[in-house]
């Protein structure tokens, strides 16, 4: 059975969609600021020939661009049971109750900086690397996957993990994860990614108040509309803060605050009443109208 908030297809694929779209608008858009960088620009340049989206029904899930098909331009999906990582590295090892843990953490606590690998890292001598929660592993060298496995030893993705090419891995399978306006941030974080420490914070203050505020309003307006927030406030707060800190004005920041209250007051005696009351209305007129349909056909029939 498919759980409610776990992505499907459809998210994946939109999200892929909403990803390309958002950083070829960004190099666009920057892109007089941007002279003499353009060859680092490896999802600008070069279009993906194929789309793979997977999901794992219990822990993660991944896009993959690929560049080197010889076919047309297609998407392909899958559902799998494993956890992601087993996708990528089918050689792991089963048991990782021996393995000697390698965590990879974030720089620091409230930074969106990745932890980044210029080249691929083997794993072996009964290692078990670690990328946790919250946290962002950058590939930049050649090739899509970053891990090579050569011995007893395995990955286990919490954060995310992300290739210069486009592998793009999740420790998590749920729709706000891959949802467009996700696929926004993503794609704005990653284009600050690959520009490195060639922009002043001038320049990306700048870029981020132009795009990464709307997305955020995206989020914002999309998580209070599918009640998301109301067990999450903690990333209500999160995510207003960070509004804050890229100029929200007292109005917006007012409306804002005003639906989120909203949304965590516990409806009235009365409102629990008329709620009962219009369910039922609904059920018995769907009854009526299906009663109508049948007596129709029956009658149809007889005569």
């Amino acid at each position: 059975m498919h759980k409610p908030d776990r992505a499907d297809e459809k998210d994946l694929e939109s999200y892929a969609k909403a990803y390309l779209k958002k950083y070829k608008e960004v190099v666009e858009d920057n892109s007089l600021l941007l002279q003499g960088l353009e060859h680092v620009f490896f999802k600008y340049n070069n279009n993906p020939k194929a789309v793979y989206g997977v999901i794992s029904k219990n822990h993660g899930a991944a896009i993959v661009f690929k560049y080197n098909s010889t076919e047309e331009a297609y998407w392909n999906y899958r559902l799998i049971d494993e956890p992601i990582e087993y996708y990528f590295w089918p050689n792991m090892s089963s048991d990782l109750s021996n393995l000697k843990i390698v965590k990879i953490a974030r720089p620091r606590a409230s930074s969106e900086f990745p932890y980044v690998l210029n080249s691929q890292i083997s794993i072996k001598n009964s290692a078990l690397l670690l990328v946790n929660e919250k946290a962002s592993l950058y590939y930049a060298g050649e090739g899509e996957s970053p891990f090579k496995i050569e011995g007893p030893g395995a990955i286990v993705i919490l954060g995310e993990s992300f290739s210069k090419s486009g592998l793009i891995i999740k420790g998590t399978n749920t729709k706000q994860a891959w949802s467009i306006y996700q696929a926004g941030l993503d794609a704005l974080k990653h284009f600050f990614w690959d520009c490195g420490n060639r922009l002043n914070e001038t320049t990306i203050k700048q870029i981020e108040a132009k795009h990464k505020v709307p997305l955020l309003l995206d989020k914002i307006t999309e998580n209070l509309k599918n009640k998301y927030y109301k067990d999450h406030p903690e990333e209500f707060y999160n995510d207003l803060h960070e509004l804050e800190q890229l100029g929200l004005s007292e109005e917006m920041k007012t409306s804002i605050w005003s639906e989120y209250l909203e949304l965590k007051r516990e409806p009235t005696l009365w409102e629990k009443i008329v709620d009962f009351i219009s369910q039922r209305v609904s059920e018995i007129i769907v009854a009526v109208i299906a009663g109508i349909i049948v007596g129709y056909i029956l009658h149809a029939y007889t005569h």
